[in-house]
């Protein structure tokens, strides 16, 4: 399993295990097919755990490409690279870069937690709990750390 996908609401949600090119085809699959069903932009949430590796030229290149194509179906794009250190500050500079690249900056961000991703989406505190309860119910989410 490369990634796991899912939604709740109109916000769409990726946990990444292993990204593979083919992950963004199908990604934005999901996307066109909720955003359709839904009818109103969606949020994206892409999250990378601590544990996971940076992806390879090939992924990064895909997903710069898929990046301006996602942003026609939704509102914003968030990063979500969790863990600390050197590593991961690098990790979500990539990111960061990436974005930069997209001719619609300003609607893509790059956070250190998926609380403050939800937040910066516009969902209030109660909201941001009520989310991360059933995001964790349904896998998409990593495990808290300790």
């Amino acid at each position: 399993m490369t990634c796991t996908r899912g939604h709740i609401d109109n916000l769409y949600f990726v946990r990444w295990i292993k990204p593979e090119v083919q992950d963004a085809v199908n990604i934005m699959d999901d996307v066109r097919a909720l955003r359709a069903q839904r009818q109103e932009d969606l949020h994206y949430f892409a999250i990378i755990g601590p544990d996971v590796d940076p992806p390879g030229d090939d992924v990064r290149a895909s997903m710069k490409d898929t990046v301006d194509d996602l942003l026609q179906h939704c509102a914003t794009v968030h990063l979500v690279i969790e863990g600390k250190g050197f590593r991961r500050a690098m990790a979500r500079s990539i990111g960061t870069g990436i974005f930069l690249l997209s001719k619609n900056r300003g609607r893509t961000f790059a956070h250190d937690s998926i609380d403050d991703a939800l937040s910066r989406a516009g969902l209030r505190a109660r909201q941001v709990s009520a989310v991360l309860d059933e995001a964790g119910r349904k896998g998409l989410l990593n495990e808290p750390q300790t």
